[in-house]
């Protein structure tokens, strides 16, 4: 069975009032975060930690040689929830937003490094446009032995009818659905467009000298622990593509 965490920021008062950014509070924030949790929970996984608000510290994801501390933290489960406001550099690099400056009030993707002799193997960010699609390969150096990143090429909405969407994602996931297709179909919403992507890196077989193997990818291949196949982890130095999928609805 896996090990995971959970990480809802819904108020950005102490942001604001830093001038650091204007984003709004978000609503239903722990709608989706408590769904996420419970499912998980209820069919046997355990909780290694959940952190809301101000509690959630950007050091938490950030490598530890980078002055981080993931190594006791995200890249200590095996699968990681956050929602907060994101968005991307123009050089496409991620970027999510905090409410309080433990070190800095934002993490940056260039500072992640997941999966390096630890645990995570999945990490999901229902937040805003962490994935430019005209440059995916600035998430390359976060895969250091991370199967999957789940993001958002675009808008993901924060609605009435946006609540159950963590709730459906760990349904699929203890259901047997592949992560990837947990977090594409679980997030798709009636009223609204959302915009998930997932992000994978695959070995020289996968690559097949440009006719990619999707079947033998993490995307096509990877599920929750306990609830079917879980693909080896890729060290570094056998990474020879990064693949992604994405959809929108």
């Amino acid at each position: 069975m896996a090990r995971f965490g959970v990480e809802g920021i819904r108020y950005f008062n102490h942001a604001r009032a830093a001038g650091v950014s204007t984003a709004g509070d978000l609503t239903y924030t722990f709608n989706r975060s408590n769904g996420f949790d419970s499912k998980l929970r209820s069919a046997g996984h355990a909780r290694a930690f959940y952190w809301s608000n101000t509690d959630c510290w950007e050091t938490d994801i950030r490598d530890t040689d980078q002055g981080g501390d993931d190594r006791n933290n995200v890249d200590d489960v095996d699968i990681f929830w956050i929602e907060t406001h994101g968005n991307h550099e123009a050089d496409g690099r991620a970027r999510m937003l905090y409410d309080t400056p433990r070190a800095n009030w934002r993490t940056f993707s260039n500072q992640w490094q997941l999966g390096e002799n630890w645990n995570a193997e999945w990490v999901m960010a229902y937040s805003c446009k962490t994935v430019d699609r005209d440059r995916v390969g600035a998430l390359w150096n976060i895969f250091a032995g991370m199967h999957i990143y789940c993001g958002a090429w675009d808008n993901m909405w924060d609605g009435i009818t946006t609540d159950e969407c963590g709730e459906d994602v760990g349904d699929n996931l203890v259901r047997g659905h592949t992560v990837s297709h947990a977090w594409h179909d679980g997030v798709s919403d009636w009223a609204v467009d959302n915009h998930p992507i997932t992000v994978c890196v695959g070995d020289a077989d996968t690559w097949n000298g440009g006719a990619i193997r999707w079947d033998r990818s993490y995307l096509n291949r990877d599920h929750l622990w306990g609830h079917g196949n879980v693909n080896a982890d890729l060290a570094p130095a056998r990474q020879a593509c990064i693949l992604w999928y994405w959809t929108e609805g």
